[in-house]
């Protein structure tokens, strides 16, 4: 990341919820949401995304907000990603409003347009206050711009699994001469060292957590590296990985083990 840029020892990060379920000691209910929400607050969390139901009645989604950000609302910056599965756009603009009364600080991927219509998100920010947060679903850096230059977004996602280091961090540079923060998606060393490297980024994503299951991601991938709900210091921050390359050795014992098949290229 000294390479890239430099900036920063630490970033900040938001707890980012699996999908709402049906178990009792899980995320089913509005009030499971802000129970976790405080939760994650007293561990030192500064701000936390909801992954809310998709398939429930959208009146469930809207108590889930409210429940939310009356709890611990200004007391952390929340997020909603509904992950585009809202079935209609009113339902979408129903969630945003009530987005706009808790104050959250981005609505992310509302509905089921597959995250790549222009034209309506560019209607729905007509309509709410709460900033969008958009593009995870778009490649490439001229379609990400594209969705900024024509007023479709205010954050712009970024994804080191699809565009790389070398993409994000052009993209995190386009955003950046816009006067627009990128925000990265998904956890890893690889997101952290660009987030490193940058200003203009406010969180990075821990989850997907939950108050009772593991993370979910391959845990054993990396050594003395964690993702997890536990892996945020007091202040809710994460290091920068300082090894070389990726900042974290891979775990070559554990990728060997659980290995199912591999392709060999070139002598």
């Amino acid at each position: 990341y000294k390479l890239l840029g430099g900036y920063k020892e630490s970033i900040p990060c938001y707890a980012s919820t699996y999908h709402g379920d049906h178990q009792p000691d899980g995320l089913s209910s509005p009030e499971a949401y802000a129970d976790f929400a405080e939760q994650c607050l007293d561990m030192g969390y500064p701000a936390f995304k909801i992954h809310g139901w998709g398939q429930a009645p959208i009146a469930q989604e809207i108590a889930c907000v409210h429940a939310v950000g009356q709890r611990v609302g200004g007391k952390m910056d929340l997020m909603l990603d509904p992950a585009c599965e809202y079935i209609t756009f009113g339902d979408a603009l129903k969630v945003g409003w009530a987005c706009d009364e808790e104050r959250f600080f981005w609505y992310e991927d509302p509905y089921r347009d597959g995250g790549k219509s222009q034209f309506a998100h560019r209607k729905l920010r007509q309509l709410i206050k709460t900033p969008l947060l958009m593009t995870e679903h778009v490649r490439s850096l001229e379609p990400h711009i594209d969705f900024v230059i024509a007023d479709a977004t205010d954050y712009v996602r970024g994804d080191v699994g699809y565009d790389g280091i070398t993409g994000v961090i052009k993209l995190a540079h386009a955003c950046e001469a816009l006067g627009l923060d990128i925000e990265f998606h998904g956890p890893g060393p690889a997101q952290r060292q660009c987030m490193a490297a940058i200003r203009n980024t406010n969180y990075y994503e821990m989850g997907l957590i939950h108050p009772k299951a593991d993370a979910s991601h391959a845990p054993h991938l990396f050594l003395d590296y964690a993702d997890d709900l536990n892996a945020i210091d007091a202040k809710g921050h994460v290091p920068i990985p300082q090894g070389p390359g990726l900042g974290a050795a891979i775990n070559w014992d554990w990728v060997k083990k659980n290995q199912t098949g591999y392709v060999e290229y070139g002598g």
